[in-house]
């Protein structure tokens, strides 16, 4: 018997890049990985096509690695590339399932299709004005255009991936996508084997150093954190310092964080440290007592679960995703900052003992989480798919 023929396109991820060179790339790096040990029975025949700048897949011995030199940036190339070579290639090549993991499929069906959606981001920014207004005329039309491009794919797929139940109920509700189309695969991120965060004297210190790993978006948090900050400031904490580290990706909004920065007086205590592509998971987390991320919107938040693998308590705001992503291993902070419920962070960040708790729940959490299950899922989707 024939084995049947998928193709993963990865071909518009560049790791280090930005936008889809961040959660995305870990996230089609882990599968295509993860996919490899999968198939080691050889059941299916497996095509990635990838960017040769994409890097880590030279062990894959159970998929057959295409390097596509094509610059998926340029609009005319992604046109070209999606509509035209990509249904090409399936269709020379007998493709029986292509999966793309962004949400842009072509336009003309030629086999069964799978996208990965990873949220509905085009749609948070453009229905909310304060984040709309850090919008270009260009980005906002950019913007609706790939909330159509989105929405397509959400149509055209046999089946849609997503990271968490919170965004399947979003498609459900804003797409109208049947319910059994979606497919829920949790994401995840490396166990580490040692404690790599501040040594005993540091972590049980008063001072506290606050993490906020995210790029520079708009809904990520950074100006609920400033004010959070000078609130701290004016109930009389002040041991403390929070650095931000993320990928500059909206210059426009880096600047009015650092004005805010300056305005509240928060240059002695807040600290932003440039982008480094090269910088390590141990490297940006090791540095910190806690992590705290205050976004608005998530289609998981990978960081929050990098930093319970090392070791450290989270504090996040109180969205859906990272209630279902963290359930009772999370800080929860709600949106206002009134004084008695500052105060009472205040108390709680100098409790040791909870921040241990914390951290120690964080580690049983992870447990919930692996790219080997994660990878699982997805092949079996890929059967189900084909054979129904």
């Amino acid at each position: 018997m024939n084995k049947k023929k998928i193709c993963i396109d990865i071909s518009n991820i560049i790791p280090g890049s930005g936008g889809s060179g961040g959660g995305i790339a870990t996230y089609a790096l882990n599968l295509i990985k993860g996919l490899n040990d999968a198939n080691s029975l050889g059941e299916l025949e497996i095509y990635c096509l990838k960017h040769p700048n994409f890097q880590g897949l030279v062990k894959c011995t159970n998929i057959k690695i295409v390097e596509i030199g094509i610059e998926n940036k340029r609009f005319l190339n992604r046109i070209y590339w999606t509509h035209l070579y990509l249904p090409f290639f399936c269709l020379k090549n007998r493709i029986s399932l292509l999966h793309r993991v962004t949400p842009e499929l072509p336009l003309l069906k030629v086999c069964k299709y799978v996208c990965t959606l990873h949220d509905l981001m085009f749609d948070f920014y453009l229905s909310n004005n304060e984040i709309k207004k850090f919008l270009s005329k260009t980005e906002i039309i950019k913007f609706l255009i790939f909330k159509m491009i989105t929405k397509h794919a959400a149509y055209i797929s046999n089946s849609v991936i997503v990271p968490s139940y919170a965004i399947k109920n979003e498609l459900v509700e804003k797409y109208k996508t049947k319910d059994q189309k979606i497919w829920v695969t949790h994401e995840a991120t490396e166990k580490k084997t040692c404690n790599s965060v501040p040594s005993d004297s540091q972590s049980n210190s008063r001072f506290l150093h606050i993490g906020v790993i995210a790029g520079f978006y708009p809904h990520k948090g950074h100006m609920k954190i400033l004010e959070l900050a000078r609130k701290f400031l004016n109930c009389g904490y002040t041991e403390f310092k929070i650095t931000f580290r993320g990928n500059p990706a909206f210059p426009g909004y880096i600047r009015e964080i650092i004005a805010l920065k300056e305005k509240l007086n928060l240059n002695e205590h807040v600290f932003i440290i440039p982008f480094n592509a090269k910088s390590g998971l141990e490297e940006i987390y090791s540095e910190f007592n806690l992590i705290m991320l205050l976004s608005e919107y998530e289609g998981f938040g990978l960081p929050v679960l990098e930093a319970q693998a090392y070791h450290l308590p989270v504090f996040c705001s109180n969205i859906p995703v990272f209630r279902e992503i963290l359930t009772s291993s999370g800080y929860f902070i709600e949106r206002k900052f009134d004084t008695f419920a500052v105060e009472k962070l205040i108390a709680d960040l100098k409790e040791e003992k909870l921040l241990k708790a914390l951290a120690e729940a964080g580690t049983e959490n992870l447990k919930k989480f692996s790219w080997e299950k994660m990878s699982m899922e997805t092949i079996n989707l890929y059967k189900y798919v084909i054979k129904n």
